[in-house]
């Protein structure tokens, strides 16, 4: 049961990116199992249900996806206005780093895990707001 559960949590997030099914994540063979476990314990992975205090209205909450796709990642952004995507994603340690582009102007965003919960900062031209999240699609 455990693993259909995460072979279609898994295709949800394959999909909301477009990534194609047959993804190194989503691969059976004997040796993709290490590269599925180190991906399943991925302490980013997943989806995030976050707040921005201090945001403007439409902005304030959202949810963030981010998957792993070979060394990398990629992040999604989704709000009440629309779906952004996170550009130049870095990861050093427990520390998630990406830039989005809201209404024209970029917006650096730094968050850190910590179990279930994800906290940070946006800083743009307008000044920094804290983000706080907490996992609410997991691969576990």
């Amino acid at each position: 049961m455990k693993k259909i559960k995460i072979r279609i949590q898994l295709g949800l997030l394959a999909l909301v990116f477009g990534l194609p099914a047959a993804s190194p994540v989503m691969a059976k063979s004997q040796d993709s199992k290490e590269n599925i476990t180190l991906a399943l314990a991925d302490k980013f992975v997943g989806g995030w249900s976050y707040t921005v205090e201090g945001a403007p209205e439409g902005y304030k909450d959202g949810l963030l996806v981010i998957v792993k796709e070979g060394d990398g990642y990629k992040v999604q952004v989704q709000i009440g206005g629309g779906t952004l995507l996170g550009e130049n994603v870095q990861v050093k340690g427990s520390t998630i780093t990406f830039d989005v582009m809201v209404e024209g102007g970029k917006v650096a965003v730094a968050l850190t895990a910590k179990g279930d919960t994800i906290t940070g900062k946006s800083t743009s031209s307008e000044g920094s707001l804290t983000i706080n999240g907490k996992k609410t699609i997991s691969m576990d």
